[in-house]
């Protein structure tokens, strides 16, 4: 039998290293140094690097296992004039991998077939209808995008039709591979390649280059860079190393000029070019593409990438912002029927589905109560028979290892370690649940069900200096792996508080200490727990397509009564 465990209230603060200030880079502003020594850099040449990613050495893309062989195939049948089914994943890492490789093997004379499974219909991955019909279209080889490396008996299936099968992907590696042709993945156990995070849009990046060159063609490297930042970044794929030299690229691009599908998509959002930055990318732009595949299909945000011109582009981003609206309200409606559905349970692994929560929204609202109650959770949408479930997991449990620990009872199943998804039998449901929340239970205890905030630095919030300031926002490109500098300041007075929003559930705050006012954001807090004097654990940011700087507050609560765990 499971015990229950109680959900905490309030999250820990713990500095990141406790002996930062330290270790901080001689004659850097203190905030600033104490913030790299808390992500270990420690030194002139190491803060270049963060600072400069265009000068890290390149790696050899020729690292990444089965490259050789992919390369070597798709030379051939772009010689023999030979038909290439290009088939992806319908989220924003899939669309932008297709498009990457659309433009880039068409200019190279290939004859080529774009295929994107519908989420409704097919599911996720590979499937042997779709790899038989792209064989009635004349397809003899097949490059995967974002898909594959799980899929042994469709790979089989396509061997069987005479369709060699080259896989693109980036997922995490099963203990058995398909019998492919090439699996390049960074995350083959056997992969001699120093970096295994990069998003599947990356690794077609990297199989560009390498075709490109094996042809003798020189490959523009600005026309693809901005879909391979979009996809790294809406894939949540970790901000370091290659990564952050993609994304810093590619945001520069895009800075000076988008192509004409991006503008119209920038236009929609309100966010002119020359203010991207990764959250444009994650929280304007990815959202609207994602909308496509979730509520209708992702043809129509692959459409967008490829529009010729902005005549062509317009309606296309109208759609996509209409559909993102729709897919807005939809989440909100799901995400209050899932709290109802776990409301009086308090397991270490949330699992909740209903027919009434839609299939292209489940990763979504699974993603919020993970964030909301920091636990494991799995949402589906139950149909007939089968039920298609997403999970969000957290930085202490492995999510997709413990899917794959009862495949016995599951159709189809993978993902990452973070995220992942399965489509299960209905009469397996309730064994399934037991056996994930039982193994939840073994390897979540103590404090591993509260929320962690790491903190780079507490300093007093009238000690930053505007050369502080100008250091902190260097750290862009932000987001997963690279998180903005957290700080802590305590006994700052607060000046006055309202809360915001649609359902009012942000509280716009006004701070200050000493002779310096800051205003800020504290987002899904306004039932927060406030004082005259508060303590505050916060991020400086730039307000979302403007210039002034403002503080996104994290957590807060009144001066003195949240200890800070080293």
């Amino acid at each position: 039998m499971t015990s229950l465990i109680a959900a905490p209230t309030t999250a820990r603060w713990r500095l990141r290293d406790p002996y930062a200030h330290q270790k901080g880079i001689p004659n850097f502003p203190r905030v600033v140094a104490t913030a790299l020594a808390a992500r270990g850099i420690t030194t002139r040449p190491q803060a270049d690097l963060f600072y400069k990613p265009h000068l890290a050495p390149d790696y050899d893309p020729l690292d990444l296992p089965g490259m050789r062989h992919a390369i070597e195939r798709t030379r051939r049948a772009i010689r023999e004039g030979e038909t290439i089914a290009l088939y992806g994943d319908f989220d924003v890492d899939g669309v932008t991998s297709i498009a990457v490789l659309h433009t880039g093997l068409r200019a190279l004379g290939a004859k080529t077939i774009n295929y994107i499974p519908d989420r409704f219909a097919e599911g996720y991955g590979l499937n042997c209808p779709a790899i038989s019909n792209l064989h009635g279209q004349g397809a003899t080889l097949l490059i995967t995008a974002d898909c594959g490396i799980s899929s042994v008996e469709e790979v089989a299936h396509a061997n069987a039709l005479g369709v060699d099968v080259i896989i693109l992907d980036h997922h995490t590696v099963p203990e058995q591979l398909p019998d492919a042709l090439a699996a390049v993945n960074p995350k083959r156990p056997d992969s001699p390649y120093p970096f295994d995070e990069l998003a599947a849009v990356g690794v077609a990046y990297r199989f560009l280059q390498v075709l490109y060159e094996a042809c003798k063609r020189p490959l523009d490297e600005s026309q693809f860079l901005d879909l391979v930042a979009l996809g790294t970044v809406v894939d949540v794929a970790p901000l370091e190393d290659e990564n952050r030299r993609i994304v810093t690229e590619g945001l520069a691009l895009m800075q000076k000029g988008l192509r004409p599908g991006l503008e119209a998509l920038a236009a929609v959002s309100g966010t002119p070019p020359e203010r991207f930055t990764a959250e444009t990318l994650g929280f304007a732009l990815g959202p609207r593409m994602n909308a496509a595949g979730r509520l209708k299909h992702a043809y129509i945000a692959l459409e967008l990438l490829l529009a010729p011109d902005l005549r062509t582009a317009r309606p296309i981003a109208e759609q996509l912002d209409l559909l993102n609206r729709q897919r807005q309200q939809q989440t909100a409606d799901a995400c209050a029927l899932a709290e109802e559905l776990c409301a009086e349970h308090d397991l270490p692994l949330i699992m909740v589905g209903s027919e009434h929560i839609h299939a292209g929204i489940v990763g979504l609202v699974a993603a919020r109560l993970a964030e909301q109650r920091h636990r494991p959770a799995i949402v589906y949408e139950r149909g007939p028979e089968t039920s298609r479930a997403s999970c969000r997991s957290i930085p202490a449990f492995d999510i997709v290892s413990a899917i794959r620990k009862e495949k016995d009872l599951l159709v189809r199943h993978g993902g990452h370690r973070a995220a992942a998804g399965f489509t299960v039998r209905n009469e397996n449901l309730d064994e399934l649940r037991d056996r994930l929340i039982n193994t939840a239970a073994e390897q979540l205890t103590g404090d591993a069900l509260r929320r962690v905030i790491d903190i780079d630095v507490e300093t007093p919030l009238r000690e930053i200096t505007g050369l502080d300031v100008k250091g902190l926002l260097r750290f862009e490109p932000c987001g997963q792996g690279n998180q903005r500098p957290v700080l802590l300041s305590r006994n700052v007075k607060l000046v006055n508080h309202r809360r915001v929003g649609a359902d009012q559930n942000h509280l716009r705050i006004t701070v200050k200490d000493g002779p310096f006012t800051w205003q800020g954001i504290a987002f899904r807090q306004a039932d927060a727990e406030l004082a005259d004097e508060v303590d505050i654990v916060y991020s400086l940011t730039r307000q979302f397509g403007g210039e002034r700087v403002e503080l996104e507050v994290l957590d807060i609560a009144p001066a003195g009564t949240r200890p800070l765990e080293s």
